[in-house]
């Protein structure tokens, strides 16, 4: 008996993470095209896909783990903003 054949073992949950990436990409597209417009629009949009793509792929997180530490002055905006997060976050929590 043969393995099951890919496109027939699709859950619901790998089709809405394939959704969300994608959406991501699309977003982080749009972002892209926004940037050169005046004001800051593009970069809280590219923020925005970059949060979708991160919480749905595990390549993508493993390659942002990486460019951190290989390039950490680079994203220590990014990590100052995670860690104030996480501590409002678990403030919360001990809170109620």
């Amino acid at each position: 008996m043969s393995p099951p054949d890919t496109a027939q073992t699709l859950s619901f949950a790998r089709v809405r993470q394939l959704a969300l990436i994608g959406a991501g990409c699309t977003i982080i597209l749009f972002g892209l095209l926004l940037a050169p417009l005046p004001g800051p629009g593009g970069l809280p949009v590219m923020l925005l896909g970059g949060i979708l793509v991160l919480r749905n792929s595990a390549d993508a997180r493993r390659l942002f783990v990486r460019s951190k530490r290989r390039y950490p002055r680079v994203f220590s905006p990014v990590e100052r903003i995670r860690v104030k997060l996480r501590e409002r976050r678990l403030r919360k929590m001990a809170r109620g």
